[in-house]
């Protein structure tokens, strides 16, 4: 059960597979029972969004180099935030089998090739498996793209003087893995907010058990499906089988031309 790790193709070669003609939460990419998929947003912003464009990489032009693999990076956004850079990344499992307990490592480096600075992400997928002994592992389904964010970064980053980056992902490849249906978001909506633009909706568990320390990611996505923020929110409660909990995330600057949510829990054995 050794885990294996992989750096992304370069960015010449991103390729976005997933666009805005789905609508609700169960996207070409969610498959059964998930939420992973693109969806249209209601209220502000939408199409008309500041940053509803078709770049799938910000800043244009900043490449990746590395090897291909299991896994492709096919898009992602690197903003300068209140808090420092910021990186939202959207990866494909481009291989046969699902990808479990995937992370995402990302290098800098500047326009001399010196590093300055790392970062670690978990790729958030709303898909769930058993291993035969009951464990239950997050992974990525064959084809689905999942999404990771990695806020406050290092001030040693300064976006307008990199060079490239590198990512690895390191995750589990396993044997005997029963997919589970165990969460889903629905009714998602935009709100406005003081604040900026938050998400509610409605997380149900779906499993015969009950789930503790539920949360959901919504990310904002431009139109072809790049990740622009993340807003989260957590439960203080744990949720019952068939039980359900209603949420409002945290704030984000552009909502964009869609979402992407996924929700996440502590998922007995």
């Amino acid at each position: 059960m050794a885990a294996k790790s992989f750096i992304v193709i370069p960015a010449v070669a991103l390729v976005l597979g997933l666009g805005c003609s789905a609508t609700g939460s169960n996207g070409p990419d969610a498959g059964s029972g998930g939420s992973g998929g693109m969806a249209g947003t209601t209220g502000a912003g939408g199409m008309a969004g500041a940053t509803s464009d078709d770049l799938l990489v910000v800043p244009a032009g900043l490449p990746n180099t590395g090897e291909g693999g299991l896994l492709t990076l096919v898009a992602f956004t690197l903003v300068q935030e209140a808090t420092g850079p910021a990186l939202y990344a959207a990866v494909r499992n481009d291989g046969p089998t699902p990808a479990c307990e995937v992370g995402m490592l990302t290098y800098f480096f500047d326009k001399s090739g010196q590093s300055v600075g790392e970062a670690g992400s978990v790729l958030l997928s709303g898909r769930f498996y058993r291993l035969q002994s009951g464990v239950a592992l997050s992974c990525i389904d064959p084809g689905q793209i999942a999404m990771s964010a990695s806020t406050g970064l290092p001030d040693s980053i300064v976006i307008g003087e990199l060079g490239y980056l590198e990512h690895k992902f390191p995750y589990f490849g396993l044997e005997g893995l029963v997919a589970i249906d165990a969460l889903t978001v629905s009714g998602v909506q935009t709100v406005a907010t003081a604040a900026g633009s938050a998400y509610t909706g409605t997380l149900t568990n779906e499993l015969d058990a009950t789930v503790s320390d539920a949360s959901v990611a919504i990310f904002p996505v431009n139109r072809v499906g790049r990740p622009l923020g993340m807003a989260r929110s957590s439960a203080t409660s744990d949720i019952a089988p068939g039980g359900s909990w209603s949420f409002q995330t945290s704030t984000v600057n552009d909502v964009g031309a869609g979402h992407v949510a996924y929700p996440g829990a502590a998922i007995p054995d």
